[in-house]
């Protein structure tokens, strides 16, 4: 970048809205938000060989007032980066007009809240009681996490679970009766995973175990860690 450009936009921009001061600047770029209502922020930021003006903001999809105000306080950061911009010759300025087309971005809030609740990710036996499933599935919403064992048992089954189960926030193991008896090479996969990722990455792991205990907390004698005395269990 020309010397001076991002250190003069930043100058323009820190007091451009009395709403949104600048909070927070980087070595290309800056935030502006308000302390009050940190939904509405602005964020601007250079990237070779573009300078990118955002305004960030929260409204319904057909509320025309609240995308009226995000359109004007995108148009108070285009006047003073317009001012800036002027000063250097060669630059090619796009979207600085004052009728240049502003576009906005859908966000789902939904979508959002669910990528935001923590992952908890299982093993266990495929034939393992029914009744015993759903109640911990249920234990896991309540308590705000997002269940992510359920998916379809395909060749490639085992690259999908340790895709998760590195994603995920805790891990459970359904040490159930079933689990026990019915020990099998694609458990012992999967206990072979859950064991290197708690080492490699602390994810802390839980045992399930219905005889001992209701819910999701550890037997007192795991210490909320993998430990099967069951032969060749790799937990």
């Amino acid at each position: 970048f020309p010397p001076g450009l991002v250190e003069m936009t930043m100058a323009a921009l820190q007091d451009v809205d009395e709403e949104l001061p600048l909070q927070t600047f980087y070595r290309f770029g800056g935030v502006c938000f308000n302390q009050v209502d940190v939904r509405r922020k602005a964020l601007f930021y250079f990237e070779y060989p573009d300078l990118v003006l955002q305004v960030h903001g929260r409204c319904d999809e057909d509320d025309v007032e609240g995308r009226q105000e995000l359109v004007e306080r995108l148009g108070r950061m285009k006047e003073r980066v317009r001012a800036v911009a002027q000063v250097f010759t060669g630059l090619a300025r796009r979207g600085l007009e004052p009728k240049a087309q502003v576009e906005f971005a859908a966000y789902d809030a939904e979508a959002a809240a669910a990528a935001a609740r923590p992952k908890v990710h299982a093993s266990f036996a495929t034939r393992m009681n029914s009744a015993t499933m759903q109640s911990v599935t249920q234990q896991v919403h309540a308590a705000g996490c997002e269940w992510t064992t359920d998916h379809t048992q395909t060749e490639a089954w085992f690259e999908e679970w340790s895709r998760k189960a590195e994603e995920a926030n805790f891990l459970l193991v359904l040490f159930t009766p079933e689990y026990k008896n019915l020990y099998s090479w694609a458990l012992e996969c999967e206990a072979d995973m859950i064991r290197q990722i708690h080492e490699q990455k602390g994810t802390p792991v839980y045992i399930f175990e219905p005889v001992h205990i209701k819910g999701l907390n550890a037997p007192p004698d795991t210490n909320g860690l993998p430990a099967c005395e069951h032969p060749g269990c790799a937990l």
